[in-house]
């Protein structure tokens, strides 16, 4: 890192980061994927489909941790907060009151770490495809409105942490999924009323984009009840992109995946191509889930930390403007991710870049202050 300290300023977006806690073994994978599986064994299976092509990807600093130790999160609040992460936005797994990857987050919420949080539910089936083989699912999310009625009371007590993240004093929550909601009026509207009357405070939900822009196109999420929407970049960004697979020589000839230009998608400020109203911007400082889909994979190829600066740059700027007219409610940018190994996206130090991501983001900071 280029220093050590919190770099976070008042006047700064707060920049909020994805977390993936599927960094320590857990009966459940156990189960479905032998003794002691995390997701360090899709990283290691990574490899190279075309000359070039950086994989595997393997860790700096931290190495393979494992999070069943609360230092190595601690570790990890330090090198955020060192490059001005605001916050960390942890998956959410709850399954009709079953839930799965729980222990780093209440290993965090039970430490006295000042850090801001807030949860994404990702309110979709476990599938096979975690590890790459299929979409058979292992967990079933119900779809019954007395399922998501009752997700609410699950969260109540981190709703209550001060660290828990907020926007005009509302406690966030990102719905992974915002489609899949059962009549959406009436679940939203029953969250809202249980979080008031427990906790005396109220929610603000964002639908996250997970998909392309045009299939959020079709429904008025605002108007179902939801704050604001969010992106969840790479899939809104991904038809934006200049596809070079045929570009590319490869190291066997059955690769089906798609590859994309990184450079010029941020050389040209595609990401400005389309924004829905009351819409926060989300940014990839990489993608590459070849490690877990082999040769069906997506690839961003060319990504480097200042490109990764570049993009967030022109968006922190943006985010300020709009803030200041008024189209969102605060100067909030999502990155996906800090920890997503084997979706090849992440902020933390690796043996190729060093914390050079992380120094990235410090940096983009520091100069939108002085524009």
């Amino acid at each position: 890192m280029e220093e050590e300290g919190d770099f976070f300023e008042k006047n700064d977006p707060k920049i909020i980061a994805y977390y993936l806690p599927q960094f320590y073994p857990t009966e459940y994978n156990d189960k479905w994927w032998g003794k002691g599986a995390t997701e360090w064994r899709n990283v290691a299976k990574g490899m190279p489909q075309y000359v070039g092509h950086y994989q595997p990807r393997l860790p700096g600093e931290l190495g393979f941790y494992d999070l069943r130790i609360v230092e190595n999160i601690k570790r990890q609040i330090e090198l955020a907060k060192n490059s001005g992460i605001y916050a960390f936005c942890f998956y959410y797994y709850w399954f009709d009151g079953k839930r799965l990857l729980d222990l780093p987050v209440d290993e965090f919420f039970s430490s006295n770490v000042d850090f801001p949080f807030c949860f994404c539910w990702a309110n979709e089936d476990w599938k096979k495809q975690w590890f790459g083989t299929s979409n058979e699912s292992l967990i079933v999310q119900s779809k019954t409105v007395e399922s998501y009625n009752n997700f609410i009371s699950s969260i109540l007590d981190y709703l209550k942490d001060e660290r828990y993240l907020t926007v005009e004093d509302k406690k966030i929550l990102v719905i992974y999924k915002p489609r899949a909601i059962p009549k959406p009026e009436n679940v939203l509207k029953y969250w809202r009323e249980v979080v008031r009357n427990e906790i005396g405070k109220e929610l603000y939900i964002i639908a996250s984009i997970s998909d392309k822009y045009e299939e959020y196109q079709k429904t008025d999420f605002l108007s179902m009840g939801f704050d604001a929407l969010g992106e969840f970049s790479v899939a809104p960004h991904l038809e934006y992109f200049k596809n070079v697979t045929q570009d590319k020589n490869f190291v066997c000839d059955d690769f089906l995946g798609n590859i994309y230009d990184y450079e010029e998608f941020v050389l040209s400020k595609r990401y400005f191509e389309v924004n829905l109203r009351k819409t926060y911007r989300a940014i990839a400082p990489m993608w590459d889930n070849s490690a877990r889909k082999v040769n069906k994979g997506i690839i961003l190829d060319g990504s480097t930390p200042e490109l990764y600066q570049k993009w967030l740059e022109d968006i922190i700027c943006e985010t300020q403007v709009k803030k200041k007219e008024g189209r969102i409610d605060e100067a909030l940018i999502f990155i996906n991710a800090w920890n997503e190994w084997s979706e090849g996206a992440y902020l933390e130090p690796d043996l190729r870049w060093g914390y050079g991501y992380l120094n990235a983001t410090r940096r983009a900071l520091k100069n939108t202050r002085e524009k």
